[in-house]
């Protein structure tokens, strides 16, 4: 079986899963903190156009969407998007909700006024087409923010391998055992990460270069962005395996 489908299978069957934890979030403080972090960030336009790349349960249309903007979520997987639908139909909330391949965009040029993206381009076989995509539908002095981690360098890196099994240790011993974050088959999920185009990048340098060569006018990144949604010393211990960044442009 090709990567490509492997990974969409992947997700499929994680989407039930990845859906409860999404709740979570939008019941929670953790809700506001992204609020804030996206909005932040965005043109300064009172009602914007925003498309959510790799919406997943549709995280980001229920919370912005109530803030007034216009919201268009995109995921490659069948599953995501009917549990996204749920969930914004339990919150009476009412966004588009897309079947859709982030790297070929089925939108006309200068069409959003910013683009949001978590936790999906490090598992992407042509992230710089993707960028280049993602830039063609935005308008001129729109942006694109991309959340996201080096998820996976500890597998292919041996410093960074000794510095994650050494943390591991550190929160087993304080907290209790790491269960990770529950994957329905975490043996698949590592077979994976060992041959993504991603998991072996220097990010968000990787992402910075990328950007500045497609032609963004300006790029700029965030290491420390995780502290703005850590809920409590765990979580921060558990965020420090895969340090968050934010990386963006604007075109």
């Amino acid at each position: 079986m090709e990567l490509s489908s492997r990974i969409k299978n992947f997700w499929e069957a994680d989407a039930e899963s990845y859906s409860e934890g999404i709740r979570k979030e939008l019941s929670g403080p953790v809700r506001d903190a992204w609020v804030e972090l996206v909005l932040e960030n965005a043109p300064r336009k009172e009602k914007l156009d925003i498309l959510d790349v790799g919406t997943g349960p549709g995280f980001f249309p229920a919370v912005l969407t109530r803030e007034g903007h216009r919201v268009t979520g995109i995921d490659l997987t069948e599953n995501m998007i009917a549990r996204a639908k749920k969930n914004l139909e339990d919150l009476n909330i009412s966004a588009e909700l897309l079947t859709m391949e982030c790297q070929d965009l089925q939108f006309s040029d200068n069409h959003f006024d910013m683009i949001i993206c978590r936790n999906l381009t490090w598992t992407l076989d042509n992230p710089k087409k993707a960028y280049a995509e993602w830039r063609r539908v935005l308008r001129p002095g729109g942006r694109m923010l991309v959340f996201d981690a080096c998820w996976n360098l500890h597998l292919v890196n041996e410093e960074t391998a000794r510095e994650y099994k050494q943390k591991i240790a550190e929160i087993d011993k304080k907290y209790g055992e790491y269960q990770g974050k529950g994957h329905h088959d975490p043996e698949e999920l590592e077979d994976i990460s060992r041959k993504l185009f991603m998991t072996d990048k220097i990010r968000p340098q990787w992402d910075l270069e990328t950007l500045l060569r497609l032609g963004f006018s300006k790029v700029f990144a965030d290491v420390t962005v995780g502290e703005r949604y850590a809920q409590d010393e765990r979580q921060r211990a558990v965020q420090a395996l895969h340090p968050p960044f934010v990386v963006g442009g604007e075109k």
